[in-house]
């Protein structure tokens, strides 16, 4: 998983897109597997800088699109 320098911006991909529509409609343990696999992952990963700020840009895109529509 390290070996890829590609790999933390996949991962923010992937969270991102768990959070945004992955989740939705699954009973509130399942959500909790998910969300443990993703934070399994994270502590795994080298690259955490990196998946942060990836992260970060998915997440003020996701936040501004929802004010822009509200």
């Amino acid at each position: 998983m390290n070996v890829n320098s590609s790999t933390p911006s996949f991962i923010a991909n992937y969270t991102d897109r768990e959070l945004k529509q992955g989740i939705q409609g699954l009973s509130n343990e399942e959500v909790d597997q998910r969300l443990t696999s993703i934070v399994r992952l994270f502590c795994c990963l080298h690259g955490r800088d990196i998946y942060i700020k990836a992260y970060q840009g998915y997440l003020s895109t996701r936040l501004l699109n929802k004010t822009m529509i509200s």
